[in-house]
C-alpha cells in the first residue's frame, strides 16, 4: 500500500487558535479532512504560554472559553479517529512563547537554554500526558519541538513513548519508519519521519508545489509525511452568518491530498496496540 501521512502542528489554546473564528476555521479544516475521509494527526500543545502576554492556558483545567473551547476540539478529533499526540508539553522555555520556543536543549543556544537534565526532561513528558489525561485524552505518540532534545533526553523520551513522530537523528533522510531499541513498555521506540517536511508561511505556493513533485518520485514503499500548519488554509475558508462555511478547491492542504489522492497514495494514522506498531 502507497501510505501518505499528515500531521497538523503546533495545536494548542493560543496563538493562531485564540478567538472563536480562528477555531471555528481550525474545526473546518478537520471536518474537511473527515468528509474526505482522510485520517489526520494532531500535534498538541497541551499548556499554551506567552509570558509577554501573562497568558497560561491548559487542557487539563480549562479556566477560560478559549480552552473549553479548544479541548472541545481535541475531544471531536478523537471521536472522529484521529491521532493525538504530545507536542511537548508547553513547547517553549522561559521567556519563549508556546509553538516559537525550545522545550529541550538544543544546539548553539547561549542564554534561557532549556536544562538538559533527566528530571526536567521526564517532568515536562510525565506533564504532557498528566494533561492529556486529566482532559479526558490518550496519547498516541511524542514529538519533541523543532525536533531538538540532547542526545540524553532522547534516550529517556524514547523510555517513555513507544512511537516518536520526527526524523530518526540515526536516519537522517529515511522515508521509511525506523526502531530505536529503548526501554519502553515494548522493548523499542518507533520513529515514524516526515522527509517531505512543512509548508512555510514565507513559501505557501513554492512548498505546495515542491512536496507534490517530491511524492511523484516517491517509491511505493516510501512515507509520503508531511507536517501542516492549519492556519495557513485560514484565508481561504469563509465563514458564513447562516453557519455554512466555504472552502476554497485550491487552498494548499487541498492541493497536496487532492494531488496525493490521484497518485494512489492512503493517507494512514499510527496505532500501538498490544505492543505492535502499525499504521492503518
Amino acid at each position: 500500500m502507497r501510505k501518505a501521512l499528515i500531521r497538523l502542528e503546533d495545536l494548542g489554546p493560543g496563538g493562531h487558535y485564540e478567538s472563536p473564528e480562528e477555531q471555528r476555521k481550525l474545526g473546518a479544516v478537520t471536518d474537511l479532512l473527515y468528509a474526505e475521509a482522510i485520517p489526520f494527526h494532531a500535534a498538541v500543545i497541551s499548556r499554551f504560554v506567552d509570558p509577554g502576554k501573562r497568558i497560561d492556558r491548559t487542557i487539563a483545567a480549562p479556566q477560560d472559553a478559549v480552552s473549553a473551547r479548544f479541548l472541545s476540539l481535541l475531544h471531536r478529533w478523537s471521536a472522529m479517529g484521529a491521532s493525538l499526540g504530545m507536542h511537548g508539553y508547553t513547547h517553549q522555555f522561559g521567556a519563549s512563547v508556546s509553538g516559537e520556543g525550545y522545550e529541550f536543549a538544543y544546539p548553539g543556544c547561549n542564554e534561557d537554554c532549556p536544562p538538559d537534565a533527566a528530571a526536567y526532561t521526564l517532568g515536562r513528558f510525565r506533564a504532557a500526558c498528566v494533561s492529556f489525561l486529566a482532559a479526558g485524552l490518550r496519547p498516541d505518540w511524542f514529538e519533541t519541538p523543532h525536533y531538538a532534545a540532547s542526545a540524553s533526553q532522547r534516550k529517556i523520551l524514547e523510555a517513555c513513548s513507544c512511537v516518536i513522530y520526527e526524523d530518526n537523528p540515526a536516519a537522517p533522510g529515511s522515508r521509511k519508519v525506523t526502531v530505536a531499541a529503548s526501554r519502553s513498555r515494548i522493548g523499542n521506540t518507533y520513529y515514524v519521519p516526515t522527509p517531505l517536511s512543512y509548508v512555510g508561511g514565507a513559501s505557501v505556493e513554492r512548498d505546495v508545489v515542491r512536496i507534490i513533485r517530491e511524492t511523484e518520485n516517491y517509491g511505493d514503499d516510501d512515507l509520503a509525511s508531511f507536517f501542516f500548519h492549519p492556519f495557513l488554509e485560514f484565508p481561504y475558508i469563509r465563514l458564513q452568518d447562516d453557519g455554512r462555511v466555504l472552502y476554497a478547491e485550491d487552498s494548499p492542504l487541498r492541493q497536496i491530498t487532492g494531488a496525493m489522492k490521484a497518485m494512489g497514495r492512503r493517507f494512514v494514522t499510527v496505532h500501538v496496540s498490544k505492543n505492535l506498531f502499525t499504521m492503518s
